[in-house]
This record gives structure tokens, C-alpha cells and sequence, in this order.
């Protein structure tokens, strides 16, 4: 059976709508790409001081998506407020019909003689590569160049720019948390390397890291959690105030997760790294817990970990003597903040959630990634689900407008099912077109196990 055309004519999308930020422009331009369908989105960012508009990094995510997709652009400058986005075809199959590979990609032997297709983004600031990172990195899982051979052959992208920047991702969360979520669903083997931190803080500089996005059949589901619950502590502050920081760190765990301020019987690991720098002081606390009702699913011996993270990079002025009342800030808020995620019962983190929206949109059927519970009530009335956040519903908004699905509070949705075969409504046919249709029944899958029980575990 023939499938229908792909729309001609643009969705529209009003940039000031929720969020109103770029976060709506990062997921509108990738949906875009993978799908074909063109989008025309206006008052860019509009919700953002100073007028909104295109930054550096908006900027390097629209021009790497139009080459991969041989878009048609139209506002795509610096400072612009409309930005029309008009793919050539569906682009997943990328390298049929006698186009050749994108060069954003490119065949490189590395010095062991591995091959592997090579793809860079440059943003050419100190802008967020953790930001950027979320426009480009569903194309890269959902897309497979051409070629029998070339197809068990490893992507490896390189992002330069903002390592860690105020209000973004930083590379350490998109290691600690992000991708071993990202495993946990079914995008195994992604592994990442950090050549050069590039900070927002301190005066900016431009870094970069690389990941490498292996073959996902050579890499095994996660073993079965051991421990209910382990704490890791990555900080990153001239060498002087390390132990300051351990000191206000094991404070506040006690404080938060032991009783009677008594230190909790919870493993914890600190990493601490010298930033060469008075000004640039960073924390991120991640969590990892297991399943509340493992006993639960029988069948399902495999289930993953949850990760949950909360970190601050310090964007407040330091007195010359004020190190001390930074550090107790920022381990302080830290400490209380992922404290509050994982008494939530949640499988994700507030800013985890919504980009996993984009993951649950493209996956196949029904798949629920649950946020939590409120707090309890004074009078102890039954709990409920945690309100998803500006992000997450932008995100839940963009997905509604260009593939037509529909999430409900608790985070459940119905995806597409993509494969790559569009027939204008985002939704595939398969592997033959693309993507791994392996992948994506397996992302369905891993998606679903995300709840682990938790909303039955936390509501009896």
C-alpha cells in the first residue's frame, strides 16, 4: 500500500509557547529532520530576555541538521525570529537514491585500524554542547548509513563548545545520567570522552568531548541491581577546597538521608577534580537506586538501575573569602534537592524527564517514564503524581504538534513507532527504511520496565 505524501506545507510553530525557550527549536528542527515533515516556527524563543532569537548554539543545530537532511533554510541567522525548515525527503534512509553520505559524516581509520563514521558539531562559542547535543543525538540513534558494512561500523561525534554552562547539561550528567538511561531503554554501547572542559563560569572557554555510539547487539542489558541505593559525588573546584567540599558533603548527607543526623548506611563515592580556576566551582550528586518491586516482574531478570542527578554549577558572585559559604550552598541545595527526587519514588529526575520525551514520542507503543509522587498532605491523603515541568510539557507539546501523540500527566504515551518510512505522520514501516526496528521494539520495551512498579509500590 502506498503511503500518504509528506506535508508540503509547514506546521507552525509559536516559539513563545510554554517554555518558550530552545528547547522547542531543538526538538521541532530534529523531529524535522528524521521525519521530513517542514516546520516554520516564529517568535523564537520569545519568552527569553532581550528578545530571543537564533544564539551560536541554536545556530550549529539547525545548520548540522539541514545537511543531513538537505533542508531548505530560510531565517537561519543569528538573532532571528522565524526560521523555516523545510527537509528535502525522509532522511533516515540517508544515502539512497544515489545521494551519498552527508558530510557531516565521513569514514575515518583510527590508529588501530577500527573504522568509524565520523561526525562533528562546532558551535563556536562557549554555548551548550549538552543543549546541542539534544537536536542531534535522537537523528544519530534513530539513523543508520548505507551499506551492509558500514552499518556495524561505530558513529563518533565530537561536540565543541560549553562543557559546563549555567542552566544546561553538563558532560557529567550526560555521562552519569543520561546515557546510562539511555542503556537502560535500549540504546546501549554509547561511551563518551572528555578532551577539553570549555565552562561558562570564570571567563568562557570552548571544550569538547566525544561520544562513540557502538554496535548496540554486542552490549548486554544491565545485570539486576544489588544495592537499594548509592550516592556519588563528582565536584570540581581549585584543589584547596576539596576537602571542604567532602566535609559539607558528608554533612548534608547525613542530614538529608541518615536519621538523627547519623551518617546513612549508603555507599558513597566522591570523584573531585582541579578546575585551575577560584571562580568556577561544580557539584553534581547522582544517585542510583533499584526497583521497588523487583520480586515484582519475575520475568524480567534484567532490570535496570534508576539514575537521578541534581547538580549547580555556582553562578553567584564569590567574595575573596567566601568559598566556604559557596561550598555549604551548593552542597547544601544539592543534597536537599536529590534528597526530594528520590523520596519522590521517581525513575527519573526532574530534568531527565523531558529529554525522554522525545525517546517515548519515536519509540513503538505504550511506554510510561514516571516522575514521582507530591509530597504527602498534612492529613495524609493519597499521594499524587508530580506535575511535569515547563520543559517536559514544551517538550510533550512540540511531540503532540509534529507526530500527534499524547502524553498524560503521569508521563505515559503512545509512540510511532518510527522507522524511517514516513508517510508524513512521523510513523515507519521498519528497519528496511533505516532505523533498527530491533532498536525500536527494544526501546519500547526497556521504556516501559522505566516504572519498575513504583507507581503501585508508592500508592499502596
Amino acid at each position: 500500500m502506498a503511503t500518504a505524501p509528506t506535508p508540503t506545507v509547514p506546521i507552525e510553530l509559536d516559539g513563545r509557547t510554554l517554555e518558550g525557550g530552545g528547547q522547542l527549536i531543538r526538538i521541532a528542527l530534529c523531529l524535522s529532520a528524521l521525519t521530513s515533515i517542514p516546520v516554520k516556527i516564529t517568535h523564537i524563543r520569545g519568552n527569553r530576555s532581550g528578545g530571543g532569537g537564533l544564539k551560536a548554539q541554536h545556530l550549529a543545530c539547525v545548520n548540522w541538521l539541514a545537511q543531513v537532511c538537505d533542508a531548505r533554510v530560510e531565517g537561519g541567522e543569528k538573532g532571528s525570529r522565524t526560521l523555516l525548515f523545510v527537509p528535502r525527503s525522509a532522511k533516515a534512509d540517508i544515502g539512497i537514491e544515489g545521494r551519498g553520505v552527508p558530510a557531516v559524516f565521513r569514514k575515518k581509520v583510527l590508529k588501530d585500524g577500527s573504522r568509524v563514521w565520523e561526525a562533528r558539531l562546532d558551535i563556536g562559542t562557549a554555548g551548550s554542547t549538552g543543549l546541542a547535543l539534544q537536536a542531534i543525538l535522537p537523528f544519530i540513534l534513530f539513523t543508520k548509513l548505507p551499506g551492509s558494512e558500514e552499518n556495524s561500523m561505530p558513529i563518533r561525534l565530537t561536540l565543541s563548545g560549553g562543557t559546563n554552562v549555567s542552566g544546561s547539561p553538563s558532560y557529567d550528567y550526560i555521562t552519569q545520567i543520561l546515557l546510562p538511561t539511555l542503556a537502560n531503554i535500549g540504546f546501549r554501547g554509547i561511551t563518551a570522552s572528555l578532551g577539553k572542559r570549555g565552562w561558562s563560569q570564570g571567563g568562557t572557554s570552548i571544550g569538547n568531548f566525544t561520544l562513540t555510539r557502538e554496535d548496540t547487539e554486542k552490549r548486554n542489558r544491565a545485570e539486576r541491581p544489588t544495592a537499594p541505593c548509592s550516592l556519588s559525588a563528582t565536584v570540581i573546584a581549585p584543589a584547596a577546597y576539596h576537602d571542604h567540599f567532602r566535609n559539607r558533603l558528608a554533612t548534608a548527607i547525613a542530614m538529608h538521608f541518615g536519621s538523627d543526623d547519623t551518617a546513612p548506611d549508603i555507599p558513597i563515592e566522591t570523584h573531585c577534580e582541579d578546575s585551575h580556576y577560584e571562580k568556577r566551582l561544580y557539584l553534581l550528586l547522582v544517585a542510583k537506586t533499584a526497583s521497588r518491586k523487583p520480586d515484582t516482574y519475575p520475568e524480567r531478570a534484567t532490570l535496570p538501575h534508576h539514575y537521578l542527578g541534581r547538580d549547580w554549577l555556582y553562578d553567584r558572585k564569590i567574595p575573596s573569602n567566601g568559598h566556604p559559604k559557596a561550598i555549604a550552598d551548593m552542597a547544601g541545595r544539592v543534597v536537599r534537592e536529590l534528597h526530594c527526587e528520590v523520596s519522590s519514588g521517581a525513575c527519573v529526575d526532574e530534568h531527565l524527564r523531558d529529554q525522554m520525551v522525545v525517546f517515548q514520542a519515536l519509540g513503538e507503543g505504550r511506554s510510561e517514564v514516571f516522575a514521582g509522587w507530591e509530597e504527602e498532605d498534612e492529613d495524609g491523603e493519597e499521594r499524587v503524581a508530580r506535575e511535569p515541568s515547563l520543559h517536559a510539557r514544551t517538550a510533550e507539546w512540540v511531540c503532540r504538534e509534529m507526530l500527534g501523540v499524547r502524553f498524560d500527566a503521569g508521563g505515559v504515551c503512545e509512540g510511532v513507532g518510527y522507522g524511517g518510512d514516513t508517510d508524513g505522520s512521523g510513523r515507519g514501516k521498519g528497519s528496511e527504511a533505516g532505523v533498527d526496528g530491533t532498536m525500536a521494539n527494544d526501546l519500547a520495551e526497556r521504556t516501559a520496565e522505566l516504572k519498575l512498579g513504583d507507581r503501585e509500590d508508592r500508592a499502596s
